[in-house]
């Protein structure tokens, strides 16, 4: 119940002198001397006006009585558990000691006890009532509780509006928002936005609410940037610059990235979507910009020995002694045109590089640049600061937040905006205990429009390729019989299960990392009992794992049942990669291509495979979106089925489900189209009779498998699985009749 400031000074002043009384009757029993403040009839001072108003905290009463009695607090009154505990002990007293006939000294009214009326009775409550005053006519000081500031941040929804979003309610927020001109309203979301031409009168308005209501500004480099209005569309008169027969190879919406990034001053990031061609694309801008060769291109080791024969194919105007492939550090670069180098070659060279000048630079696989503290990354910038054009190519520009693409668009332009502008408006930046904190996101929507506005232009297949053919992803359920049944391994899997729904920060992600190692070795007998159904579809197919165990179970199995197949991991040579690729292209006997996850999921084409299974996950959506793509690209004629095939109790509960959230996120910026979620779940053919109930959905101490379900040989995505897969019974009879003794003989 709230009471007035008066009332609370008056009570205590009251109760300070019923103490008085106290004491001062103690002393007239001693001495028969008067106690001060009491009559000669031992009756008290006459009360103050008693006034009815809204309470001010008690966390200001104190200095009030004190300022207003101009009186120390009496010896025993120390604190306010003593002073309440005194005034609930001598309550009758007191009454007995105040005659209930009293006049008020102001008011002339009778004024009560405070013991017998504790709920005094207030005034009603008036709106917009102003604040509640002191003694002495001044306002009352309000506790931060009670003056809650409602508090509004603003950003880019589109090209020409933004949205202010309130942390709370506010009535006179709301009118202000009422009277802008442009003002639009969403009743599902309840937000509003406004055109960006308002955006001055919207702060004028709003900050003039102070101190009940603040607002935040829109960053100055956002506001340069859509400062003029919605972007013209971009001509393309700028193709008759290049040399006709190459813009002949280029589609449509390759054409349209070409004139983006001739638009942009040659300093642009081309982020389609994998398999959408963008060498091609890069190497038409920098044809456009002959005259600041000589020409730098930085990529993975792997692709190399591929933009050395794209070029020589597209650019068959430069001799091939002046297009240089770097081998090593010791290698003259002096009469190089054109230089394609590895980014660890890069690092190495680095003062040969900066020397030579390069006017014009290629970064492919941009995103390797990610992490800004690490050295290859400053000599990428040190070599985009000397250069004049500057073309990043990413299909995944960022692998996982937001942060990922500082590094990149800083190779860009490095004034457009600092670091700690950028963390603090996309990723949620803030200082914690170690540190400055940047592995979040926030403004996702705004960073997905200042990236195509400024930066990035990107394409997906969807977007541009409705001819391309289908993609169908499928997630299969491996035989939990087939999984290693060897005690220990099955006591790790529960162990790091176990530890890993205990643990925090860096110590859960160290157990996740053996974890996932386990989970390699306990799954390669199910993912070879797998391919032997794979093998019955006579089709080529593309493989992916990560560990040297799980690949090498594979290799072994493939070449046990005699299938030609290829390998390539990180001990391939780079000299020998494009002949193996060559080989499973057009070689018909070739079925199997077997890959590591981190050393093929980009730079080469494996078109003729409409089979992508991934006997294991990555950490990051990207890696395994990139890797999907060496079979769905440009050439690909048939629909490319992908399945990932997953174990239940194993890393792959929480690994899948880490995914789906990165990929999210990425969703949200722009920087991933694809949704690992959609995918159709099938199970695998059990050799351990009906496993229906093992396979039904439970959550997990560690996390869930979305939607995993028994579809026994039912059509998903568009491909009649009940063709591809043998049914339980099958399974199970050609085992009990030895007819395949698939697995024997494997070391797993």
């Amino acid at each position: 119940m709230s009471c007035s400031a008066e009332e609370i000074a008056e009570k205590r002043r009251i109760a300070i002198e019923r103490l008085k009384a106290r004491k001062s009757a103690l002393n007239n029993n001693n001495n028969s001397n008067p106690g001060p403040g009491i009559s000669s009839a031992g009756s008290l001072p006459a009360a103050t006006t008693t006034i009815s108003k809204p309470c001010v905290p008690a966390v200001h009463v104190q200095q009030h009585v004190m300022q207003s009695h101009k009186q120390p607090w009496p010896s025993g009154l120390h604190t306010s558990s003593s002073f309440y505990g005194n005034a609930g002990n001598n309550s009758t007293n007191f009454k007995q000691s105040v005659p209930n006939g009293t006049t008020n000294a102001a008011g002339g009214g009778k004024m009560k006890s405070v013991f017998n009326n504790a709920r005094p009775q207030m005034q009603p409550y008036v709106k917009n009532a102003p604040p509640a005053m002191a003694t002495g006519g001044t306002p009352g000081k309000i506790a931060p509780v009670f003056g809650r500031t409602v508090a509004c941040s603003c950003a880019m929804v589109s090209e020409s509006r933004f949205i202010v979003q309130p942390s709370g309610f506010n009535e006179k927020l709301i009118e202000v928002f009422k009277s802008i001109p442009s003002k639009q309203y969403d009743p599902i979301t309840k937000l509003w936005t406004f055109a960006f031409k308002d955006y001055a009168m919207v702060q004028e308005r709003v900050t003039a609410l102070n101190p009940h209501v603040s607002i935040g500004p829109i960053p100055k480099f956002i506001l340069r940037l859509f400062d003029g209005g919605p972007r013209p569309k971009i001509s393309r008169a700028c193709l008759n610059g290049i040399e006709p027969s190459l813009v002949s190879t280029l589609l449509d919406f390759q054409k349209d990235g070409v004139c983006f990034a001739i638009d942009k001053g040659g300093r642009a990031l081309i982020a389609d979507e994998m398999g959408l061609g963008k060498t091609y694309q890069a190497l038409a801008v920098a044809d456009f910009y002959k005259e600041n060769w000589p020409l730098l291109i930085c990529t993975t080791a792997s692709t190399r020995d591929a933009w050395a024969a794209k070029i020589r194919q597209l650019f068959r105007y430069v001799p091939v002694q002046s297009i240089v492939t770097l081998q090593g550090s010791q290698d003259p670069i002096e009469r190089a045109r054109i230089l394609i180098s590895s980014y660890s070659l890069m690092e190495r060279c680095a003062d040969k590089l900066l020397d030579r000048g390069f006017g014009f630079i290629i970064m492919d696989e941009s995103h390797t640049l990610k992490n800004f503290k690490a050295k290859c990354t400053a000599v990428a910038h040190e070599l985009a600061k000397k250069a004049k054009r500057v073309i990043l190519l990413s299909g995944t520009p960022a692998l996982s937040r937001p942060v990922e693409l500082y590094s990149q668009l800083q190779m860009l332009d490095r004034n457009f905006f600092n670091f700690k502008e950028y963390s603090t408006r996309y990723c949620a930046g803030k200082q914690s205990k170690f540190g400055w904190d940047a592995n979040g996101q926030s403004n996702l929507e705004e960073l997905n429009l200042l990236l195509a506005a400024r930066f990035m232009i990107r394409r997906t297949k969807l977007d541009v390729m409705s001819e391309l053919a289908e993609k169908n992803r499928e997630t299969v359920i491996l035989d939990g019989s087939l999984l290693s049944k060897n005690v220990e391994a099955e006591e790790n899997l529960s162990s790091y299960a176990a530890d890993y729904s205990m643990s925090k920060g860096r110590e859960r992600e160290e157990i996740l990392i053996q974890y996932y190692s386990a989970t390699a070795e306990a799954k390669a007998p199910a993912v070879c009992g797998y391919l032997k159904q794979v093998l019955k579809e006579k089709q080529k197919f593309i493989i992916f794992a990560h560990h040297i165990k799980m690949l090498d179970a594979i290799s072994k199995y493939l070449s046990k049942h005699k299938v030609d197949h290829i390998r390539i991991d990180g001990t391939t040579r780079s000299d020998l990669r494009s002949s193996l690729v060559e080989k499973f292209q057009t070689e018909d006997s070739c079925r199997a291509a077997v890959l590591s996850l981190k050393a093929c999921n980009a730079g080469i084409t494996l078109t003729a495979a409409q089979l992508v299974l991934f006997a294991e996950l990555d950490w990051n959506p990207s890696t395994l979106a990139q890797a999907e793509s060496r079979a769905h690209r440009i050439g690909q004629e048939g629909t490319v089925v992908v399945r990932y095939l997953l174990a239940k109790k194993t890393a792959d509960d929480i690994i899948w489900t880490m995914l789906q959230k990165k990929q999210n996120i990425l969703n949200k910026a722009g920087l991933c189209n694809e949704d690992f979620s959609d995918s159709t779940n099938v199970d695998a053919p059990c050799s351990a009779g009906n496993i229906e109930a093992y396979l039904e959905k439970r959550d997990t101490a560690m996390g869930t498998l979305d939607r995993f379900v028994v579809c026994d040989g039912a059509k998903a995505s568009g491909s009649d699985l009940s063709s591809k897969t043998d049914s339980n019974s099958d399974l199970q009879r050609m085992l009990d009749d030895g007819e395949d003794d698939d697995l024997a003989g494997l070391d797993f």
